[in-house]
């Protein structure tokens, strides 16, 4: 076959122009999903988390305090953010947190359809099979979409560099993951009691109440996968294992907690998960205190080394 050397036209053969109103479509579709493409995954989110939050919202017209209840479960882990930023240097932008918090509670709509149809595989399983589905499926998934909420917007702000600050995002996202699973949870509690007859008060408690250590459970894992992720901005030739090291530590302890208080009956599981949860603080508390402890006495943050 004879090889064609010449200058003619090679359009959609070994070259590519802007021609046809189709390739004008594609170069549009394309720049948008460059320059807009964690407002899209925000999107698509929101629509897996829009019906709950509708129903959410219907409710509060009828029960305004329920919002109350909802920002209750929402305060353990706002004093956590608060200490997490108190002991930034330099505190983290107030609206990437926002927009954070926002992610995070949109990209809970990812982890939906993950659990939910991965849930009926283990069912069949006798005795571990919870178990299995909370380790393998729950905790991963819950955590790295809620690392993705800090991953593809806050990492890439120009005041995230330090793991101080992973840590403060990372606490956020998990509060805007955990603000939503609250809202579901108080609305689930809302429509039990409309089925049984059962006062919306006492319910509408109850399922706030049960919130109450889940919420600071999130801001705390994803305090930590942040906080790995801030050591690997700083450490880019160690970055994968330093980011995959946060993930393994936050999923495998998310799962160990749902896997003891679903196990365990009544009040010993919620005793022991409290003493879980206060654990995992302490062991955040002790790396925030050694990584400032480390940067008052260099000059730059970003020499820091990945310890764990």
């Amino acid at each position: 076959m004879e090889e064609n050397t010449g200058d003619g036209d090679q359009y959609d053969v070994t070259t590519w122009e802007d021609r046809t109103r189709f390739d004008h479509l594609a170069v549009w579709v394309s720049r948008i999903i460059v320059q807009r493409w964690v407002a899209l995954a925000a999107l698509i989110g929101v629509l897996f988390v829009a019906h709950p939050l509708a129903i959410m919202g219907t409710d509060l017209v009828q029960y305004p305090w329920l919002i109350g209840l909802w920002l209750l479960t929402l305060l353990i882990g706002l004093l956590i953010i608060r200490y997490i930023r108190g002991a930034d240097p330099m505190p983290t932008s107030f609206q990437v947190l926002v927009v954070t918090f926002l992610l995070g509670g949109a990209f809970a709509g990812f982890a939906l359809p993950i659990e939910s149809g991965l849930q009926p595989a283990f069912t069949v399983i006798p005795v571990i099979g919870t178990a299995a589905f909370l380790l393998l499926v729950v905790g991963p998934a819950e955590e790295l979409v809620k690392w993705l909420a800090v991953r593809l917007y806050a990492y890439e702000r120009s005041d995230f560099q330090t793991a101080l600050d992973g840590a403060a995002y990372g606490a956020t996202a998990g509060l805007g993951f955990g603000a939503f699973e609250s809202a579901k949870y108080i609305t689930q509690a809302v429509a039990q009691a409309s089925t049984t007859g059962e006062p919306v008060l006492i319910l509408a408690v109850g399922g706030a109440i049960g919130r109450l250590l889940p919420v600071p459970l999130h801001v705390l894992l994803t305090a930590l996968s942040g906080y790995y992720l801030g050591l690997a901005k700083a450490n880019p030739k160690s970055y994968a294992p330093i980011v995959v090291k946060g993930l393994l530590i936050a999923a495998l302890l998310h799962g160990t907690y749902d896997t003891l208080v679903t196990y365990l009956p009544g009040v010993v599981g919620l005793g022991v998960g409290a003493v879980f949860i206060v654990g995992i603080g302490v062991v955040l508390y002790r790396k925030i205190s050694r990584y400032r402890q480390r940067v008052t006495t260099d000059e730059s943050p970003k020499t820091t080394t990945a310890h764990s």
